[in-house]
């Protein structure tokens, strides 16, 4: 492309943006310094990118951030390009192996949304509408979101959630759910054990993309106590995990994270 044709307020922009994906937080100053630019210059833009939302100043310390919208839209593209499609195969899979109902997430800011879904070919079921937004705290699908993302960044991502107990399961209390997520990150896999649904048990796992982030989640939802009295119920745990380390890998991903084999 012609340099002529090319905007340097838009290359600047980016430039503060991938910049801040790469250190975090950087003040004015830092990202002057580290780009060359004028410190009026930075200023300028990133108060514009602040402005549409694409990035966040910590009150604290006033330095910047990159915001999630960013996320959000690179999860819409992935939605409406096909993810639900690349992911059938997959669910597919697990649908045919255990009989239950498969469901396949992306985040949708501090929420969970089904964007793809396989029933169950039990006349006892789980039922859950596509479009359908659920909380990512107390949910499968949810915790495999939010699992591998910095703790700052879940904190600020919940900062305005309100914990609603749905059940006696529910966790309601920030740090207990940030020990929940160092476990999921572990063994690579979610569990919602009647946390959000009286009686209904969900095992979820996290889809990373090619870059490593988590850009989805699968799960398998079905009765307690059809849960409780499988024999096979220990395998499950591997099925989901596993089934969504290969939908990663054909994504790119390169399996750089590591998860524990026991439960």
């Amino acid at each position: 492309m012609s340099d002529k044709k090319i905007l340097q307020s838009v290359v600047r922009a980016f430039s503060i943006l991938e910049l801040l994906d790469e250190c975090g937080e950087l003040g004015i100053t830092e990202i002057s310094e580290k780009l060359s630019l004028e410190k009026s210059t930075v200023f300028r833009t990133i108060s514009t990118l602040k402005s549409l939302g694409y990035v966040v100043q910590n009150p604290s310390n006033s330095k910047y951030s990159n915001s999630y919208k960013l996320f959000e839209i690179g999860s819409n593209v992935a939605r409406k390009t096909g993810l639900p499609k690349m992911a059938y195969p997959f669910m597919l899979d697990m649908s045919r192996i255990t009989g239950e109902a498969v469901n396949l997430a992306v985040r949708d800011g501090s929420k969970a949304l089904y964007i793809s879904k396989i029933e169950s070919t039990d006349t006892i079921k789980v039922c859950m509408n596509l479009g359908q937004t659920i909380p990512l705290y107390c949910t499968a699908l949810g915790k495999s979101l939010i699992a591998f993302l910095p703790e700052n960044s879940i904190r600020e991502l919940l900062s305005n959630e309100t914990f609603v107990q749905y059940t006696p399961n529910t966790m309601t209390d920030m740090e207990a759910l940030l020990k929940d997520l160092e476990v999921v990150r572990k063994r690579g896999y979610s569990i919602d054990d009647e946390e959000h649904i009286k009686n209904i048990y969900c095992i979820g796992a996290p889809v990373f993309d090619a870059s490593g982030s988590v850009i989805a989640a699968l799960s398998i939802a079905l009765p307690k106590f059809r849960f409780d009295e499988n024999p096979k119920r220990e395998e499950l745990y591997s099925l989901v995990r596993d089934t969504a380390r290969r939908f990663s890998c054909s994504l790119g991903w390169q399996g750089n994270v590591m998860f524990e084999e026991s439960r």
